[in-house]
């Protein structure tokens, strides 16, 4: 495996919830040697701005950051940076700029009545952005270990399970794929295990520890069953495809994968089209790719 550059975004917007991706970003920093980009965004709509022209309001946000740098015990290499405008779309132009490995965000939409609310920026990041965007719930001490790749016939699993090979290999992590189905009579002849045996080859070519479990649907959610799954067996990420390979750019994420990202109690790793092919451009050759994953990875 060639040594690549890593750079981690972590947006910062100075409210509690935002500690959860720095803890998750300081321990991913612990193991492996990264950067890390601390960005604020002045929200351009904000009332204060009748009150402060943007050089002012610039000045102070990078001020309040550069303390909450140290507040938190970054490393002296961490990056601060500061923008005016929409938040998502400075996180997202940032992240292309400096080729993030991963942009790192905790969702800070308060509870409504009991239900949990994907929140806009968010939302927008995993929908735009050109990496893959880790959401963060808890904080966690186990990172990219045990990996949860859920499967079903409508999700592409090409790219899919190519980006849980190049994390698996990054990471020297066991790889569960796992897929939810209806009660039927041979879980083996269904078509979702059919297609999970045509892709195990390419996890035993890079010598990944991986296992197969096809659970039959206990609840009418199959989201349900995939985070049952993931609490019992100690899971510490999932990863998740939000777009069909058919496009590279969407304003839409589907209802499994906004229940993943809102109720996991785990990381969700979210990889749509665009931020899929980061890995294929990262690793290239080093991965083993016999079923042709990616049609540029030649051997």
């Amino acid at each position: 495996m060639k040594n690549t550059k890593l750079d981690l975004l972590v947006p910062v917007d100075f409210k509690e919830f935002c500690l959860k991706s720095i803890d998750y970003a300081k321990k991913l920093q612990s193991i492996k040697q990264l950067k890390i980009h601390l960005l604020h965004v002045v929200d351009s709509q904000t009332w204060w701005d009748d009150y402060f022209n943007s050089e002012e309001l610039i000045i102070r946000a990078t001020e309040k950051l550069e303390a909450f740098k140290k507040e938190q015990q970054l490393p002296s290499n961490t990056e601060i940076i500061v923008f005016q405008g929409k938040p998502y779309k400075r996180i997202t132009e940032y992240a292309s700029k400096i080729d993030a490995r991963y942009i790192v965000m905790s969702d800070n939409y308060p509870l409504s009545k009991g239900q949990k609310i994907l929140g806009s920026t968010l939302s927008q990041v995993i929908m735009k952005a050109e990496q893959p965007v880790i959401s963060i719930t808890n904080k966690e001490d186990v990172i990219f270990k045990n990996i949860v790749v859920p499967l079903d016939l409508n999700q592409s699993c090409r790219l899919q399970l190519y980006n849980s090979v190049a994390i698996a290999l990054i990471n020297n992590s066991k790889v569960h794929i796992v897929s939810v189905l209806p009660k039927v009579e041979d879980l083996k002849l269904s078509r979702i295990n059919q297609k999970i045996e045509k892709y195990k080859k390419t996890y035993e070519e890079n010598g990944i520890n991986y296992t197969v479990q096809l659970l039959v649907k206990e609840e009418f959610l199959a989201y349900k069953s995939i985070i049952k799954y993931c609490e019992e067996n100690k899971v510490d990420s999932i990863i998740i495809m939000t777009h069909s390979e058919a496009i590279r750019y969407d304003n839409y994420l589907g209802a499994f994968a906004q229940h993943i990202i809102n109720e996991a109690t785990m990381p969700v790793v979210s990889i749509n089209n665009a931020s899929a092919q980061y890995w294929e451009k990262k690793l290239g050759d080093s991965v083993d790719d016999p079923l042709r994953l990616f049609p540029k990875n030649k051997k």
